[in-house]
């Protein structure tokens, strides 16, 4: 029979990842877009000139899952690119005006909720939370990591 803890612990995951589907659709209908994009767009309105492999960085995404999500970007007119004259390998990012006000009227946070909460955390906590994660993590033997690199709104829809 299941534990009470286990069961407990179960609800409180059910409870965030409800609430990163509801905050997700709530910046869909808001913007049109989904929150990896919203986050993607405040993070390069923070970080004007930023490239594609610091904006992955940035959100912890694969280079090739930004640039995709950037393309729609693009396409939407929220984001222009522009490549750099003395080596036009790299490519900066930058919001129009239009990315601008979307990201004005947006429902916070623009990072998302759990990555907001974390924030928040005293680091010896977040050092703790992400020591036990792992712990989970290996004792349900997930050897396919790909999607540690995968937006967490596209996991929870």
């Amino acid at each position: 029979m299941t534990s009470p803890l286990v069961l407990e612990t179960l609800q409180k995951f059910r409870l965030i990842i409800g609430a990163v589907r509801q905050h997700s659709r709530a910046l869909e209908a808001a913007c049109g877009i989904g929150g990896t994009q919203v986050w993607m767009l405040a993070t390069i309105a923070d970080r004007p000139d930023i490239t594609v492999s610091q904006l992955g960085q940035a959100l912890s995404i694969h280079v090739s899952t930004a640039s995709n999500l950037l393309d729609k970007l693009a396409r939407a007119g929220l984001v222009e690119r522009q490549r750099v004259e003395d080596d036009r390998r790299v490519v900066r990012l930058r919001v129009t005006a239009k990315g601008q006000d979307m990201v004005a009227r947006a429902p916070q946070p623009l990072t998302g909720l759990i990555v907001d909460a974390l924030e928040k955390l005293p680091e010896d906590s977040l050092m703790r939370l992400d020591e036990e994660l792992a712990r989970l993590v290996q004792q349900m033997h997930l050897l396919d990591q790909r999607a540690a690199k995968e937006p967490l709104s596209n996991l929870v829809r």
